[in-house]
């Protein structure tokens, strides 16, 4: 008797599963219905995550890390809108080009499960070399479609993520390493880590001006396909300067915005609207990073753009 109630057991916990996935349905089909917009489900548990990708301008390069502005972004919002309160991850890495996002960003999305990406990238790919996306991890179909179509496995891996609290971790390999080398670092999350880091092209590699801008083109299409597949909202946002290469990535990161429909913030012209002439000490270094004042008003930025959009 009792092997035939444990032989019955998996059918039991499918059946339970079956009626608790369809209980999700329905409770979300009248919560659309009466809010007329699709809430996010990690509203219902309390925070929205955001991911904030890209390279030093993201990791806040001669500042102190909070100052940079995805800290100032969950600061500020935190402080003035009561919900839902915002969680910011910053996985910004110093000399990322397009091509490491987009190797690492299918596992950073299955991994931290965001709300929302923003995703500042494209000024490194003019001087180091292109990361190999022939070993790019993918999900498992059935996850894939299990994550897109299920809100019982959906709550499960708001779970999940809510074990993954920690603030992201920098670590460089090599300290010796520098930016006009080669740069070995690790992102540390929780128990998780992704290796990063870049190698600078030879004198000669990089001189093909035109191939590069396609292949910073055909990139951020694919790292706008990756977060549209996940069904993540996806903010490409330009740099805050007007210097090269950050110039040029910013005008390829705007056309591709344009060609595809995707949410753009245009720091490049915020930031042209606050320092007129390019020489602005109290706001930019003199090589076009933010000071703290400059990543404050990047997320001030942000935030005015999230908050006009509900922040999905």
């Amino acid at each position: 008797m009792r092997a035939k109630r444990l032989a019955l057991l998996p059918a039991l916990v499918l059946v339970y599963a079956l009626v608790a996935e369809a209980g999700l349905q329905i409770a979300a089909f009248f919560v659309q219905r009466s809010t007329r917009a699709e809430m996010p489900v990690a509203w219902v548990t309390g925070n929205l995550r955001v991911l904030c990708l890209g390279d030093s301008h993201t990791y806040g390069l001669w500042v102190d890390r909070s100052q940079a502005y995805p800290e100032q972004l969950e600061s500020v919002w935190n402080e003035r809108i009561d919900s839902p309160k915002l969680e910011v991850l910053n996985l910004g890495v110093p000399g990322t080009n397009s091509s490491r996002l987009v190797r690492e960003l299918p596992q950073m999305l299955e991994t931290f499960d965001p709300d929302t990406l923003i995703i500042m990238v494209g000024g490194n790919d003019f001087w180091t070399l292109p990361t190999p996306l022939e070993d790019t991890p993918t999900t498992q179909p059935q996850e894939s479609f299990l994550k897109r179509h299920s809100l019982l496995y959906r709550l499960y891996y708001l779970f999940q993520r809510g074990r993954l609290f920690a603030a992201p971790e920098i670590i460089l390999d090599d300290p010796n390493a520098s930016l006009t080398g080669t740069g070995r670092y690790k992102v540390r999350v929780g128990d998780r880590e992704f290796d990063m880091g870049f190698a600078a092209a030879q004198s000669g590699q990089q001189e093909d001006v035109a191939g590069l801008v396609a292949d910073l083109r055909s990139n951020l299409r694919r790292l706008i396909q990756l977060a549209r597949d996940a069904k993540r909202p996806l903010y490409l946002m330009t740099y805050p300067t007007k210097q090269n290469p950050y110039l040029t990535a910013s005008m390829v990161i705007a056309a591709v915005a344009k060609e595809t429909g995707t949410p753009l913030i245009d720091l490049t012209a915020v930031f042209a609207r606050i320092c007129p002439k390019q020489d602005c000490p109290e706001t930019v270094f003199r090589d076009g990073h933010p000071r703290a004042p400059g990543h404050r008003i990047v997320a001030e930025t942000i935030l005015e753009r999230l908050a006009r959009r509900g922040a999905s």
